[in-house]
């Protein structure tokens, strides 16, 4: 009884504490992206984390937000040695040292939810393991909770007239749990080196699945010189071809999109590293789903996009999202009229940025109450990460043109022109070689010097399996 007292009592206090700070930023006045951004962070790692993966949903916030949230970075305070070996103790139910011969005291990442070190097993095999934080469901539960207590508290159910909080709030929660779950994302891992055997310029390191389990993950260690994918000076010290390395990123990534239809959904460059001559995926508890009908949807929206047929667009957004059956259809397919006039185009090369395309679309979304599926939403905001990223990296680089190779030649289309697909074999533009660097000399792939005309119709026709 005491205990239940003293949690009654510190969930009061923290209530207090989430209140007192929403109530300092006067939210219900409406909030701007650096508002939203300074409280999360003052709120503390949970909510640091719920602003993470809200950045995720430009269907429910303006992009503007997303932008500003997607720089939240938690400096999360370091596990010790000692609290490491007591959960790994804990969770195998013997000791580490039975386990493990050694334990990096150094993180190789910290975050919210987990961290990340070298170890060593008793067989002299380096390893990464994934420690999870102690007791962080009980405590990111309990602070969802009192979020939506506090809410109610001060009559808060929406902001800036759009974000319905505690649907959000449920939604965001959901995917917390998800990366909680160690032997989903252990399950993630061996789906995607499925999806990626053969492909030469593309790895993911194994998972040893005797040691993982829902709290702690091993996973084979990538080491010696790999880099993360945005440093440029590395990069090009050690002999890569930059535009090779932004152009092979994307046509994985398309791939995992249009055939797999099970893709990255937080590809930031933190998530991914250049390493003996390949683009290595790492940290997949975040993935996107697409199903068989999702995809013909898409289909129909890119068909629809490039003959600038804006009554069959409009009908596919629809089909695929949720919408008030009393939607105003005449003001809304004059918006749609207007913003596929706005991003014409003649061929698929000429496409403009993802972002804004997609932005202008969100925003047409949320004045039509328009709901979109977080499938979708999590695929157009990983590209808006791919954009920003390549373009940094790489200006030449046009994702747009790389997507409409794809869809043009064999993605979502089983059919398409003979004469395109005799230019663009799967192998020329999923597979190809290793990346080219220092030592690593192997032959000149085809794909980055040809000048490839588009179709000129698109074929009607089923998924490929």
């Amino acid at each position: 009884m005491a205990n239940a007292v003293m949690e009654t009592g510190a969930d009061a206090k923290r209530l207090f504490e989430i209140v007192k700070v929403i109530s300092k930023y006067k939210v219900t006045q409406g909030v701007s992206p650096e508002k939203l951004c300074d409280m999360f962070k003052e709120l503390g790692p949970t909510f640091v984390k719920l602003g993470q993966l809200l950045s995720m949903h430009p269907e429910i916030i303006p992009m503007e937000h997303c932008k500003k949230l997607e720089s939240l970075r938690t400096d999360a305070s370091r596990l010790v040695t000692a609290q490491i070996r007591e959960i790994i103790t804990a969770e195998y139910g013997r000791p580490w040292s039975q386990v493990f011969k050694q334990i990096m005291p150094y993180p190789l990442g910290a975050a919210s939810i987990a961290q990340v070190h070298e170890a060593v097993l008793l067989d002299g095999t380096h390893v990464a393991v994934k420690i999870q934080r102690p007791e962080i469901y009980s405590v990111m539960e309990r602070d969802v909770r009192l979020l939506k207590s506090a809410l109610n508290v001060i009559k808060l159910k929406k902001i800036n007239n759009v974000m319905d909080l505690g649907e959000t709030i449920d939604e965001v929660w959901a995917v917390a749990q998800e990366e909680m779950d160690f032997e989903r994302e252990a399950a993630n891992i061996r789906r995607v080196r499925e999806n990626i055997e053969g492909i030469k310029y593309v790895y993911c390191p194994k998972v040893y699945d005797e040691l993982s389990t829902k709290h702690i993950l091993v996973m084979e260690y990538i080491g010696g010189g790999g880099f993360e994918l945005t440093d440029k000076a590395a990069m090009e010290q050690q002999g890569y071809d930059v535009q090779e390395v932004c152009t092979k990123f994307i046509n994985n990534y398309i791939k995992q999109f249009a055939e797999d239809r099970f893709f990255h959904a937080d590809p930031h460059p933190g998530n991914v590293r250049v390493w003996d001559g390949r683009i290595v995926w790492l940290d997949l508890g975040m993935m996107g789903t697409l199903t068989k009908a999702d995809a013909e949807l898409i289909k129909v929206c890119m068909k629809a996009i490039f003959s600038n047929d804006y009554v069959s667009f409009a009908d596919a957004v629809l089909n695929i999202c949720e919408h008030d059956p009393e939607l105003d259809r005449e003001a809304y397919y004059a918006r749609m009229q207007a913003y596929l006039d706005k991003y014409r185009v003649i061929s698929m090369a000429q496409m403009s940025s993802t972002v804004d395309i997609f932005a202008d679309l969100y925003r047409i979304a949320r004045d039509f109450g328009i709901k979109v599926p977080k499938s979708f939403t999590m695929f157009w905001r990983s590209l808006s990460i791919m954009e920003g990223t390549v373009s940094d990296l790489s200006p030449k680089t046009d994702l747009a043109a790389i997507i409409g190779r794809h869809m043009a030649a064999q993605a979502m289309v089983k059919g398409v022109a003979g004469s395109i697909t005799r230019k663009i074999s799967h192998r020329r533009l999923v597979s190809g070689s290793a990346l080219h660097y220092n030592g690593n000399d192997l032959e000149p792939d085809e794909e980055f010097d040809e000048d490839i005309d588009e179709p000129e119709e698109w074929l009607d026709g089923d998924m490929e399996e």
